[in-house]
């Protein structure tokens, strides 16, 4: 019987100590970062609230936790826990200053971003001014994110050349007038779009509006008014040349936005490889 029970003790021992081992603060650093890598965000989430318990005054931790709040999606609860870590804002650590101010951007709230990273006592003018920069590029605000970058020198910062480059390509794109996409459109049909750089469509309409006028044209031409066809090919004509200069106004807005996206794009991989 005294057997029996020591056994039973050494195995609950056993088990006790191996529960305390997966749960130290080494393995659920491990386990976190290996959620982190395998992006399982959400459940990284509950690891780094664990190891922050653990060590609360650690600031790389910190930055870790809001890290993987922002990569779950959870802004606002990026935001909030940001505010509890760190009451006082201002003395928030550079790298969670960054982290919080990111999610800003993505809620999007530019101007609370701006404002925080000019209040904290932490991050570097030069970090500031790209910061700053990076938000108003988001906004499509080309010649401010200029201006206040002028205010930088390239061996002050290493983003500092790629992002005046890249200031000064998004403010030498020439934008594509809507109204007169439509304009010429209406004039010529696929003109607008042609002008918007969609060829494809831009041909597709004037072959289509050509072919349908020139149809209606000749059921005129041989009936005279009372033709059934012409005035079946003249109201397909005319209706898809509505749509082409709808079209033709779309294609030019269209051009607008996905020349500031590439702009957009190469601003966030430049940001993302260094911070």
């Amino acid at each position: 019987m005294k057997k029996k029970l020591l056994i039973l003790l050494i195995l609950f021992k056993s088990i006790n100590v191996s529960a305390q081992d997966i749960y130290n603060y080494d393995n659920t650093k491990k386990f976190a970062e290996y959620l982190a890598k395998s992006a399982q965000y959400e459940l990284a989430t509950r690891e780094f609230e664990r190891l922050v318990f653990m060590l609360p005054s650690n600031d790389t931790l910190k930055t870790s936790l809001l890290s993987m709040y922002r990569r779950s999606g959870k802004f606002d609860e990026t935001v909030l826990r940001a505010k509890q870590l760190y009451p006082n804002l201002t003395i928030m650590s550079a790298a969670s200053a960054v982290e919080y101010g990111r999610t800003l951007l993505l809620k999007p709230n530019y101007n609370a971003a701006k404002e925080f990273w000019e209040m904290n006592t932490q991050l570097s003018q030069p970090d500031k001014i790209i910061l700053s920069a990076t938000a108003e590029i988001l906004q499509d605000n080309y010649k401010q994110a200029n201006q206040i970058l002028q205010t930088l020198k390239d061996e002050d910062h290493k983003l500092a050349t790629d992002y005046k480059d890249l200031a000064i390509q998004a403010i030498n794109i020439k934008k594509k007038n809507p109204a007169l996409a439509g304009l010429m459109s209406a004039i010529f049909p696929g003109a607008g779009r042609f002008y918007a750089k969609d060829w494809k469509d831009g041909l597709v309409s004037m072959f289509f509006v050509g072919t349908m006028v020139f149809q209606s044209y000749r059921g005129f031409h041989q009936s005279g008014v009372k033709s059934t066809r012409g005035w079946i090919y003249g109201g397909v004509a005319l209706g898809f040349h509505l749509g082409n200069i709808y079209g033709s106004v779309v294609s030019a807005k269209g051009y607008n936005k996905k020349s500031h996206q590439l702009i957009r794009n190469k601003i966030d991989n430049l940001f993302n490889s260094y911070y």
